[in-house]
C-alpha cells in the first residue's frame, strides 16, 4: 500500500473514531467506553449528535482540500490555502455540521469579504491541516518545508504559538516518512518547534511545544498505554490549542511507533481535541512503518460512510505536485 496512502487512511480513520469523544473529558471516556475500539454512534457526543458514525469533519476535509487545490493552482502559496478554505466552507457546510474552528471561521469570513483581518489563532487548525503540504513535499528540502508549513499555517494563525505547533507536527511526519526513529523524529519536531521563533508573527503568552517535547522523551516506552495517557493528559493537557494538540499527537504517535491503530485508539481516548489528536496520531504512526493495521471493517465503514472519500485520487494528486518548484 502507497505510503501517501496509507497516512491519508490513518488521518481519516483517526478523524472519525475521535470524532465522538471530542471534548469529553478523559474520566467521561473512561467511564464510558474504558478504551475506545471501534467507531462510535454519535449519540454519545457532546457536540457532534447530527453526524453519522463513521462520519470525518473539518480535520481530514481540509487536508484534502488543500492537496486538490495545490495541485490545481501548482503552488503553495498562502492564496492558494485561502481559495481551499473558503471552497471548503461553500461545499462542505462545516457551519450546519458543526465542526469549524473558531479561528477559522472568523478567517474564512474575511477572505469571502475581501476584510482587512489579522490572523491571530492559537488554536488547532493549524497542525490539523499540515499533513497535506508535507506529503506534498517529501521529495523537497527542509527549507521547502517550512516554507510551506508557514503558507499553510498563517492565513488562519499567523502567532508563534500555532506555528510553533504546525512545525513540529510537520517536521515529526516529514522525519517519519524519511526513517528516522522515535529519538531522531523528536529532536526533528523541537527543532521545528524552535524554527518558529525566527518567524515574523504575533505574539501570545503560552508554553512551548519544543521545551514539551522535550519532556516527552522521557515519557515514552514502560509505560502502559492508560497510564501514558494520563500522564499526558494530567501533565500537558489536550484542549483546543495548537500546542496541546501537537504535543498529544506526536507524544501518542511515538509511544506507538508503527502500530497505527494503537495510536488512533489512544488518541479516541485520552479525551480533549480527539479527532485531530487521532488523526495526527495516526498519520505519525503509519508514515513510521510499512502497512497500516486498522481492522478492514473500520476502514470500510469509514469509506462507506463518506462516499466521496477516493483517497486514491488524493494521493494522485499528491504525486503531481512533485515537479513544483522550490
Amino acid at each position: 500500500m502507497n505510503r501517501i496512502f496509507r497516512a491519508l487512511e490513518a488521518f481519516a480513520v483517526g478523524d472519525a473514531m475521535g470524532m465522538v469523544t471530542e471534548f469529553m473529558t478523559r474520566r467521561q471516556i473512561s467511564a464510558r467506553f474504558d478504551f475506545v475500539s471501534d467507531l462510535l454512534e454519535p449519540e454519545h457526543s457532546p457536540i457532534h449528535k447530527n453526524l453519522t458514525r463513521g462520519q470525518i469533519t473539518d480535520d481530514t476535509e481540509q487536508v484534502l482540500y488543500l492537496i486538490k487545490l495545490y495541485n490545481e493552482k501548482r503552488n503553495f502559496l498562502q492564496e492558494t490555502v485561502k481559495e481551499a478554505l473558503c471552497r471548503w466552507a461553500d461545499e462542505c457546510d462545516p457551519i450546519g455540521k458543526g465542526y469549524i474552528g473558531p479561528s477559522t471561521k472568523r478567517a474564512i469570513e474575511a477572505f469571502k469579504n475581501k476584510e482587512e483581518f489579522e490572523s491571530l489563532g492559537t488554536t488547532s487548525g493549524a497542525p490539523m491541516r499540515v499533513l497535506a503540504p508535507v506529503l506534498c513535499s517529501l521529495n523537497k528540502s527542509e527549507k521547502h518545508l517550512v516554507e510551506v508549513i508557514r503558507e499553510c499555517t498563517v492565513p488562519t494563525h499567523n502567532t508563534n504559538l500555532a506555528l510553533e505547533a504546525s512545525l513540529s507536527v510537520g517536521f515529526a511526519y516529514y522525519y517519519a516518512a524519511k526513517g528516522q526513529g522515535v529519538n531522531g523524529i523528536i529532536e526533528a519536531a523541537i527543532r521545528g518547534s524552535r524554527l518558529a521563533e525566527e518567524l515574523s508573527c504575533a505574539e501570545f503568552v503560552g508554553p512551548s511545544a519544543g521545551e514539551r517535547l522535550s519532556l516527552i522523551r522521557d515519557l515514552i516506552g514502560g509505560e502502559l498505554p492508560d497510564h501514558f495517557l494520563d500522564r499526558i493528559y494530567y501533565l500537558f493537557g489536550t484542549t483546543m490549542e495548537a500546542v496541546d494538540v501537537a504535543v498529544a499527537a506526536i507524544a501518542i504517535g511515538l509511544f506507538c511507533r508503527d502500530d497505527v491503530w494503537q495510536a488512533i485508539r489512544m488518541g479516541a481516548s485520552i479525551g480533549g481535541d480527539t479527532d485531530t489528536i487521532a488523526a495526527i496520531a495516526g498519520s505519525l504512526s503509519s508514515l513510521q512503518g510499512e502497512t497500516n493495521n486498522i481492522p478492514h471493517f473500520i476502514t470500510q465503514r469509514v469509506l462507506k460512510t463518506n462516499e466521496n472519500l477516493d483517497l486514491e485520487k488524493y494521493v494522485r494528486y499528491v504525486e503531481e505536485t512533485s515537479d513544483i518548484d522550490d
